[in-house]
C-alpha cells in the first residue's frame, strides 16, 4: 500500500466513510481500482486523491 492510498483511507474514515475505506483498502491491496457501489459525496480533494490511487493500481485514470 502506498502512502497516497493510506492517506485516502484515512481521509475516507475522517469524512465519515469507514466502510468505504475498508472497501478501498481491500481493492488497492489486490491491485485493483476502488469503485464504490454508490456515489460518494466527498470533497473534491479526496475525490482527486482516490482517482490518483486508482491510477496507481492499474495505470488508468478512474473517476468515482
Amino acid at each position: 500500500m502506498t502512502n497516497t492510498q493510506a492517506r485516502a483511507i484515512w481521509e475516507l474514515c475522517r469524512q465519515g466513510f469507514p466502510l468505504s475505506a475498508d472497501e478501498a483498502e481491500a481493492s488497492w491491496q489486490k491491485g485493483q481500482p476502488y469503485r464504490p457501489d454508490w456515489p460518494l459525496k466527498v470533497s473534491r480533494a479526496l475525490q482527486q486523491l482516490i482517482e490518483d490511487c486508482n491510477r496507481d493500481t492499474d495505470g488508468h485514470w478512474e473517476t468515482i
